[in-house]
């Protein structure tokens, strides 16, 4: 008897007249415990944040499909000035939000230009509780996101979803942790071997021996590969400790 894969039964799916337009699922965007760290290129600044389902039933984004925060107020930039002022402004005008892996990290982007000839120092996010994003609404969309959806997935689920994703649960703080690792290494090239204690002590601490035993894996792994860089391979671990922590969610709630 044929039994399909998940991958092959999303790829049929995206073959079927209008599939491929239609919404994709709502994600909850992980809480931050200290502001996340932008880094600044080209005109650009960028950081990865973790990201979860909302919806079940609702197929998850493609690569970089675009989303807006669900509410006023859920992310917060912080610019470090020259002067040493700190502002804090809403993301909401500012910041682009699209999916990365999935369901389960999202990359943030601010265009500098936005910032109307400022130049700050440092930028920051800052994410608060229960911060969710709806996909951007795209015309023709045969099936939109109806009040209701956004109503319980972003209240009551919202809401529930905090003691799994942000709880002190071993697969939330090792998720939690290896998105700080990543933001605290460069976008591109690779780190010193000598200077990875370096990093973990100072961006780590004392997180669950798991994710210390990741981070391990993946520095041997780095050594015996050419081209795949720290940040590369702790993507990697995030996104199946993601994974894992979504389906946890869903399970608590009855789900698959």
């Amino acid at each position: 008897m044929f039994r399909a894969t998940l991958a092959s039964i999303i790829t049929l799916l995206a073959l079927l007249p209008g599939a491929a337009s239609a919404a994709p699922q709502i994600m909850g965007l992980v809480a931050t415990a200290e502001p996340t760290p932008m880094q600044c290129a080209d005109g650009q600044c960028t950081a990865l944040l973790s990201a979860f389902c909302l919806q079940e039933k609702r197929l998850p984004p493609d690569f970089d499909s675009a989303y807006l925060p669900s509410g006023t107020g859920q992310v917060t930039l912080i610019a470090t000035m020259i002067d040493g002022r700190t502002i804090r402004m809403e993301a909401d005008e500012l910041v682009e939000f699209h999916s990365r892996y999935g369901y389960t990290a999202i990359k943030a982007r601010l265009p500098l230009k936005r910032l109307a000839g400022a130049r700050p120092t440092s930028l920051a996010l800052e994410v608060r509780p229960r911060a969710a994003l709806l996909p951007a609404p795209k015309s023709g969309d045969p099936n939109p996101l109806t009040p209701e959806e956004i109503a319980v997935a972003t209240g009551p689920w919202r809401l529930a979803a905090e003691a799994t994703m942000e709880g002190g649960s071993e697969g939330a703080e090792g998720a939690r942790t290896a998105m700080r690792l990543i933001n605290a290494l460069p976008r591109t090239g690779d780190i010193q071997s000598g200077q990875r204690e370096s990093l973990w002590r100072r961006v780590a601490g004392n997180a669950p021996t798991g994710i210390r035993q990741a981070f391990d894996a993946c520095a041997r792994s780095v050594d015996q590969a050419v081209g795949y860089p720290l940040r590369k391979c702790l993507e990697e671990r995030h996104e199946k400790l993601q994974i894992e922590n979504t389906r946890e969610f869903w399970r608590s709630l009855g789900g698959s």
